[in-house]
C-alpha cells in the first residue's frame, strides 16, 4: 500500500494490482510468517499496532480489502532494492522506537556488512541475513558488495497509522517480551 502524505487515502500499490501482485503475495507466506514471528519476539506491541492497522484499513479503505487479506506480513509496507549500495542514511517514514526488517539475498560474499554509523559498528551482512534496526533513529548504510543482491527492507508507515488513528506503541522493552513467572 502506499500514501502520499498525511492527509491522503491510501491506495494499493500498481505491482499488487493483477494477478503477478497475488503471486507475489501468495509466494511470500513463509517469509511473511518468518519476520512476523521476528518482530512479535522483539516489539510485541509494534507487531501488534501493524495488525490493528490493518484491520482498521479494511474498514476505512473497502476498496483494499482484496489486498489486505492476502497481505503477508504485519509491517504495513517492502521495498525491494537490487544490487544497490545504499549511503548513510536514516529513515523517515517509520516511528523512532520502531524496528525496520532486512532481509538479504543473493551473492553478498564474506565482506557484507551492514554499518550503523552512530553506534560506531558494523555487523556481517551475508545471504540469509536478517536485520533488525531502528531506522529512524540509527544512521546506516550497506556498502558496495559483488552484484546480484536483494534485500527486501519491510516497515511500517507512520503517515498510515497516522491517518488510521493507530496509537504509538513506543519503544521495546525487555518487560514486554517476558513470559509469566
Amino acid at each position: 500500500m502506499s500514501q502520499q502524505g498525511p492527509d491522503a487515502r491510501p491506495v494499493a500499490s500498481e505491482v499488487l494490482k493483477g494477478e503477478e501482485g497475488a503471486s507475489w503475495m501468495r509466494a511470500l507466506q513463509a517469509c511473511g510468517g518468518l519476520t512476523d514471528g521476528i518482530l512479535a519476539v522483539t516489539h510485541p506491541a509494534q507487531y501488534r499496532a501493524g495488525f490493528d492497522a490493518q484491520i482498521k484499513m479494511s474498514m476505512r479503505a473497502s476498496e483494499l480489502r482484496p489486498y489486505i487479506s492476502q497481505w503477508p506480513f504485519a509491517y504495513t509496507a517492502v521495498q525491494v532494492m537490487v544490487n544497490r549500495l545504499t549511503i548513510h542514511h536514516r529513515d523517515k517514514t517509520g516511528r523512532p522506537g520502531w524496528f525496520d526488517l532486512l532481509l538479504s539475498f543473493g551473492t553478498y560474499g564474506d565482506t557484507a556488512v551492514v554499518a550503523f554509523r552512530n553506534l560506531g559498528a558494523s555487523v556481517p551482512y551475508g545471504t540469509g541475513s536478517v536485520v533488525m534496526v531502528n531506522s529512524r533513529v540509527v544512521i546506516h548504510a550497506v556498502p558496495e558488495v559483488p552484484p546480484d543482491r536483494i534485500c527486501y527492507a519491510f516497515f511500517m508507515s507512520d503517515v498510515a497509522h497516522e491517518w488510521l488513528g493507530i496509537e504509538d506503541p513506543g519503544w521495546s522493552k525487555v518487560g514486554d517480551r517476558r513470559r509469566g513467572e
